[in-house]
């Protein structure tokens, strides 16, 4: 996958993981093919974490990606609460935190593919211009 920037949500970073995951070769394959590390933020960092707690590796790993440079995480609360809030007030209460910060750097980054499992969700949301958001999903 040629692109600048893709930006990871939380479920192919599961996928790729957890080797008993459905999406575990489609997450594997996809993130072998990046070019560059693919970008995310911290409340997707802390929903696979939450989702892997019982697996205390899979944590240390999840943990280890940023300074390794397999991740970019940017940070968005400090700066973009007020539009994140925004988001989360548009979608509630089905959007999340880190769906809204997804949704944020797919704004801030207008470029970048949005590399997600969650296809429902991400179908309905929109940018603030109102453009959907580019997606690369696992096939049905």
């Amino acid at each position: 996958m040629r692109d600048a920037h893709c930006i990871l949500d939380a479920g192919p970073l599961i996928a790729f993981i957890d080797r008993r995951d459905q999406h575990h070769s489609w997450a594997v394959s996809v993130l072998s093919t990046l070019h560059a590390a693919p970008m995310t933020c911290e409340p997707v960092l802390t929903e696979v974490c939450w989702q892997l707690r019982q697996f205390r590796n899979a944590v240390d790993r999840i943990l280890q990606m940023p300074a390794r440079k397999e991740l970019v995480v940017v940070p968005l609360l400090e700066t973009d609460g007020e539009a994140l809030a925004t988001r989360m007030n548009k979608y509630w209460p089905r959007m999340d935190l880190a769906d809204a910060c997804v949704v944020r750097l797919s704004e801030k980054f207008p470029r970048a593919k949005v590399i997600t499992t969650d296809v429902l969700d991400f179908s309905l949301y929109r940018r603030g211009n109102g453009n959907p958001i580019p997606v690369v999903q696992p096939s049905p």
